[in-house]
C-alpha cells in the first residue's frame, strides 16, 4: 500500500508541477524526460487519439470515445513544460486490449 502511495504521489507531483510551469529546483536532472512507473485505473475526459510514442507527430493507433475506461502504467513529463503523457492499456469500447499513449489533459484517474 506504501508503494502505491509514493508512486501515486510521485505522479501527482509531476502533474502539479507541469501545472506550475516547471520550475522545481530540487527535480532531479536525470529524472526529467522519464517513464514514472505507477498503475492507475481511469477514464478518457473527452474524444482523444491513443498514440503510439509520447508525442502529437507519432502514429495514431485509434481513437478513444469520451468516457473510454483505461489503465495507466506510466507517466511521461520531460521535466520542463507543461506537457504530460499516459501510457495506458484500453479496458473498454472499440480498442479494448489496446496499449499507447493519451495526452494528460484527457486522462482522468480512479481509485476503483
Amino acid at each position: 500500500m506504501t508503494k502505491y502511495k509514493i508512486r501515486c504521489g510521485l505522479a501527482a507531483a509531476a502533474i502539479t508541477v507541469a501545472a506550475l510551469g516547471g520550475a522545481v529546483a530540487t527535480a532531479p536532472e536525470a529524472a526529467a524526460a522519464s517513464c514514472y512507473s505507477w498503475t492507475q485505473k481511469g477514464k478518457t475526459t473527452a474524444n482523444v487519439k491513443l498514440r503510439s510514442n509520447h508525442s502529437t507527430s507519432s502514429t495514431a493507433l485509434g481513437v478513444l470515445a469520451k468516457g473510454t475506461k483505461v489503465t495507466g502504467n506510466c507517466l511521461w513529463w520531460d521535466g520542463k513544460s507543461q506537457y504530460q503523457w499516459y501510457r495506458v492499456k484500453v479496458t473498454s469500447g472499440a480498442n479494448a486490449g489496446r496499449t499507447g499513449w493519451i495526452y494528460g489533459a484527457y486522462f482522468w484517474g480512479f481509485a476503483s
